[in-house]
C-alpha cells in the first residue's frame, strides 16, 4: 500500500489531486506525503531483503503514524473539508492506515522480540 501511495503521490499527484478534487496548491503537500510514503515503502522491502532484527524504531514510526493518520483521517474525511465543493472525500482516508495500524500492530506482536533486538 505505501508503495502504491507514494507512487501515486509523488508520480501520478495530477490524477491523484483531480480524484479528490485538490486544486494544484495541494500539489507540494501531496509530494512530501508521497515521499515518507514511498520511503517507508523502501525500508520496509529492505527490511524483508535483511533482517528486521534491530529495526524497531522503523516499525514505532510506521505504527505511530498510521495510529495519528486514523484519526486525523477519519476527523478530516467526515469534517468541514469533506463539505467543500469539488472535495471528494472517501473512506480511504482512515480505511487505509487502519488496515497499516493493524499489520503493524501484528508484525510487532509476533515479531517483538526480534525487531527489539
Amino acid at each position: 500500500m505505501a508503495l502504491y501511495y507514494g507512487y501515486r503521490c509523488l508520480f501520478a499527484s495530477d490524477a491523484l489531486l483531480k480524484q479528490y478534487g485538490l486544486g494544484p496548491a495541494s500539489g507540494f503537500m501531496v509530494k512530501l506525503t508521497g515521499t515518507y510514503t514511498l520511503i517507508q515503502a523502501i525500508m520496509y522491502f529492505i527490511l524483508i531483503l535483511t533482517s528486521p532484527s534491530g529495526a524497531w524504531a522503523v516499525f514505532a514510526f510506521g505504527t505511530i503514524q498510521s495510529f495519528l493518520f486514523v484519526i486525523f483521517g477519519y476527523t478530516t474525511v467526515k469534517g468541514p473539508w469533506a463539505e467543500i465543493d469539488s472535495v471528494k472525500a472517501s473512506a480511504e482516508g482512515y480505511i487505509i492506515p487502519a488496515i497499516l495500524l493493524v499489520f503493524h500492530l501484528i508484525i510487532m506482536f509476533y515479531m517483538g522480540d526480534i525487531i527489539y533486538a
